[in-house]
């Protein structure tokens, strides 16, 4: 094998790994959208209903307001709503219109839906004195079976919290909450929290 053939193979060789090392543009995908506009406080999050028998059943939008790990408050409990369920899924958006203010809408079907605001608050940097409003979305695993007219959390809506160890305001926990949320580090440790559900029986 004489050295100009060696040569050759070798600039074949040095070519094709320019190539393997190159990089061009694509175009975004739904997901990087998604990412965008989550990080900009625009959240949507769905439940599947197909497997219900079309309008055979009724559903009630829940927003729940747990304090320091304590349920608080369940907003809509007085309002007795009930959509039928004559769409296959049900779905909750979110946005925040301000750093104090949240709005968030059900929607059941093309027509029915519920829409209001709800306020945010504050969390404090023990170490400065600052306060910052500063919430996060995490979602629940929806279980596979479910009670008449219990509630089947879909979304909490979590505020940091001051982690006084690493002196620092965080909030942290898994991508899901299980069904034993309640010993979570969402919350054991978040201050105020929304969890947006939905409650369903038979008409």
């Amino acid at each position: 094998m004489n050295k100009k053939f060696l040569l050759t193979i070798l600039f074949a060789l040095t070519t094709m790994m320019g190539w393997a090392q190159s990089i061009c543009s694509v175009k975004a995908t739904m997901d990087d959208y998604i990412k965008l506009l989550n990080d900009q406080g625009l959240c949507v999050y769905a439940l599947d209903l197909s497997n219900l028998e079309k309008n055979q059943y009724l559903m009630a939008p829940v927003v729940q307001v747990y304090t320091n790990g304590k349920l608080e408050q369940d907003i809509l409990s007085d309002i007795g709503i009930g959509y039928t369920n004559s769409a296959p899924k049900a779905t909750i958006g979110f946005y925040s219109k301000s750093d104090s203010l949240l709005t968030f809408k059900f929607q059941f079907d093309e027509v029915c839906g519920l829409s209001f605001s709800l306020p945010k608050y504050p969390v404090k940097n023990e170490l400065d004195g600052s306060e910052s409003i500063l919430y996060k979305a995490t979602p629940f695993a929806i279980p596979s079976t479910w009670q008449e007219h219990e509630v089947i959390p879909i979304v909490a809506y979590s505020s940091f919290w001051y982690d006084v160890e690493d002196k620092i305001c965080r909030n942290c926990d898994a991508r899901e909450l299980g069904a034993d949320y309640m010993n979570s580090n969402t919350f054991k440790c978040s201050p105020h929290i929304y969890v947006f559900g939905i409650k369903i029986w038979k008409r």
